[in-house]
C-alpha cells in the first residue's frame, strides 16, 4: 500500500516580508498611540499644575489685599507693580483729647500680648488715611509705647490731632508691602530696608498688570489686577478684582 508524506516546510520570503511590515505597521500604531496618550497626559499634569499656580497667586493676592490700610494701595512702574500696607491690629478708641499725645484704646484682636509686639518701636498708628502718604506723613504716628489699653504716640503733645474717623477707628501698622510681575514672575517684597523677596508664581506673561487709575476704583479701594500665564505653548488669563474690606 502507498504511503504518502507531507513534506514540512517554513516561510517563504514573501511571506517573511509580508508578516515582518506588518508587524511595523502595527507595532507604528501602537506606539503612536502610547506616546499620544503619554503627551496628553504630561499636558494635563502640567495645565493642571498651571492652574493651581494661578489659584494659589490669585488667592494669595486677594487674602492680602482685603485686609490692607484704607486707601494705602498704590500702583507704579507702569502697572507692574503696586503698595499697601497691611494691617497688624485695628480697633477703636474712646476720643483724642487735644494736648495729649495719648488715646484710650479698644482692639479687635484675641491676642493678650499684642502690647509686647507693638512696643517694639517700629509700629504707627492713622485715624482716618485718605491716601498712601497719610501713612508716612504728619497724620500719623510713631507708636512710642503702650501700657494697657493707652497708647502714648510720638505726637507733639501742642499740635491738634489729623481729622477723626467717623466711626473712631484706627489701624496699627508696621511696613508696606509691593506685588510686582517682573522678569516673568510674581513677587512680593516686603518694605523692610532688604531686597529679599518671595516668588508666588512663575511663568507669568507679558499683559500681566494692576490697574487703580479710575477715581471710582481708587475711591471705592477696588484694585484690578490681570494675570496672564503662559506655558508650553498654552495661555491662560485671570482678571481679578479685589476691594479693601475697611473703613475708616
Amino acid at each position: 500500500m502507498a504511503l504518502f508524506t507531507r513534506r514540512s516546510r517554513g516561510f517563504t520570503l514573501v511571506e517573511l516580508i509580508v508578516t515582518l511590515t506588518i508587524l511595523a505597521i502595527v507595532s507604528v500604531g501602537i506606539f503612536g498611540f502610547i506616546e499620544s496618550s503619554a503627551s496628553g497626559y504630561v499636558e494635563s499634569r502640567n495645565r493642571e499644575a498651571l492652574q493651581s499656580e494661578a489659584r494659589f497667586a490669585v488667592e494669595r493676592v486677594g487674602r492680602e489685599l482685603r485686609h490692607a490700610v484704607p486707601n494705602s494701595l498704590a500702583v507704579y512702574a507702569g502697572g507692574d507693580c503696586m503698595v499697601f500696607t497691611p494691617i497688624r491690629y485695628t480697633g477703636t478708641y474712646h476720643q483724642l483729647v487735644e494736648g495729649e499725645n495719648t488715646l484710650d484704646a479698644v482692639l479687635s484682636t484675641k491676642e493678650t500680648n499684642w502690647q509686647n509686639k507693638v512696643n517694639d518701636g517700629n509700629h504707627r498708628i492713622v485715624f482716618l488715611p485718605s491716601s498712601p502718604s497719610d501713612l508716612i506723613g504728619d497724620n500719623s504716628y510713631l507708636i512710642t509705647g503702650v501700657a494697657g489699653t493707652t497708647i502714648t504716640t510720638s505726637k507733639t503733645a501742642a499740635n491738634p490731632w489729623p481729622a477723626e474717623s467717623p466711626s473712631r477707628r484706627f489701624y496699627i501698622y508696621e511696613n508696606s508691602v509691593n506685588f510686582c510681575f517682573e522678569n516673568g514672575e510674581l513677587r512680593r517684597r516686603i518694605n523692610n530696608g532688604t531686597q529679599n523677596s518671595t516668588t508666588l508664581a512663575m511663568n507669568i506673561a507679558a499683559g500681566s498688570g494692576f490697574n487703580l487709575g479710575t477715581t471710582s476704583l481708587a475711591s471705592g479701594n477696588l484694585i484690578n489686577i490681570t494675570y496672564k500665564f503662559r506655558q508650553s505653548g498654552e495661555s491662560s488669563v485671570y482678571n481679578q478684582q479685589v476691594q479693601v474690606l475697611n473703613a475708616p
